[in-house]
């Protein structure tokens, strides 16, 4: 019972990151209809630009972060993220889709995750980087552990679950409440009926890629101290999320980030659970969501070839 217990909320804090990138993805797809492959590692851009202020290239000496730095350090982060999303889209994928070029917009997005997972592996060179903690989690219970039912749960993992669920709302109810969401609402529905009514139809959507990022960006940050991160991470995120909202089909926003909460507890499963005396293991944690996808795309082959069209 512990061990299930703790297998399932040290998957619902990884799942809550995840569930925030598969509304980017949703989003994305609803008002442009492609798959932004480079949405993970612009997500690690703005993590890595948050760790290159807070703490610089080096190894992280300090296991924490003045409170002011590091607001200062998200801030950039976030901007960063923000900028570079909506920069991705203007200058390397709008052309495509306007043209309707698939091969076009699926390159430009493939080229847009490359350039910036290099850049990030010249920048940063070592293997991987320990996060600074911004928060003294490590002062609550057994440094920043404590035992429920008899489960040994990291306490940063219950801040991250409540942060994804708060984001998650909020932006539910900016889509539903707004006038810019419901403006996104109408470019999805009809792109051509919204530019004759009057909308920024490519500014709006430049905004959302903007804050498609940006909003997993933060929640990627908040869960990054809690074990090494590296290059490949961010990459991993993007899958991760594409196969959450591969689940829903692109529905909405709630339905992406409870698909997404459902992938880290089933990758938490594959990593520490032992059915039927069997246990895959830790290295098994990234193979399951992506072997998940892989099936998801054979089992729905008509919908993946009109995602693509």
């Amino acid at each position: 019972m512990s061990l299930a217990l703790q297998v399932v909320v040290t998957g619902l804090g990884a799942g809550g990151v995840y569930g925030l990138v598969a509304i980017g993805h949703t989003l994305i797809y609803r008002l442009t209809g492609i798959l932004h492959f480079a949405l993970g590692d612009l997500i690690g851009l703005g993590v890595f630009s948050t760790l290159l202020v807070a703490a610089g290239t080096g190894a992280v000496a300090q296991p924490s972060v003045g409170a002011s730095r590091f607001v200062v350090a998200l801030a950039v982060g976030l901007a960063v993220c923000a900028a570079a999303s909506a920069g991705s889209y203007v200058y390397a994928i709008q052309p495509y889709v306007t043209r309707g070029w698939t091969l076009g917009w699926a390159a430009a997005t493939v080229a847009v995750a490359f350039a910036i997972r290099t850049t990030l592996q010249a920048v940063f060179s070592r293997s991987a980087y320990v996060f600074p903690d911004p928060l003294p989690f490590r002062r609550i219970g057994r440094e920043g552990f404590v035992t429920v039912a008899g489960a040994s749960i990291q306490v940063r993992t219950f801040y991250v679950i409540a942060l994804s669920i708060a984001i998650a709302a909020l932006a539910t109810l900016t889509l539903e409440r707004t006038r810019f969401g419901r403006a996104l609402q109408a470019v999805a529905a009809d792109a051509e009926g919204a530019r004759i009514v009057g909308i920024p139809v490519e500014r709006y959507i430049a905004l959302a890629f903007a804050a498609a990022g940006a909003v997993a960006a933060i929640a990627a940050v908040a869960a990054a101290p809690s074990a090494p991160f590296d290059v490949g991470a961010g990459t991993l995120l993007g899958l991760k999320g594409l196969v959450a909202a591969l689940l829903v089909r692109f529905g909405s926003p709630i339905a992406a980030f409870a698909a997404g909460l459902f992938v880290g507890v089933l990758e938490s499963a594959a990593a520490g659970l032992v059915v039927y005396g069997h246990q895959l293991g830790p290295q098994w944690r990234d193979v399951v969501p992506l072997a998940l996808a892989l099936l998801l795309l054979f089992a729905r082959r008509p919908r993946f070839a009109e995602l693509v069209e």
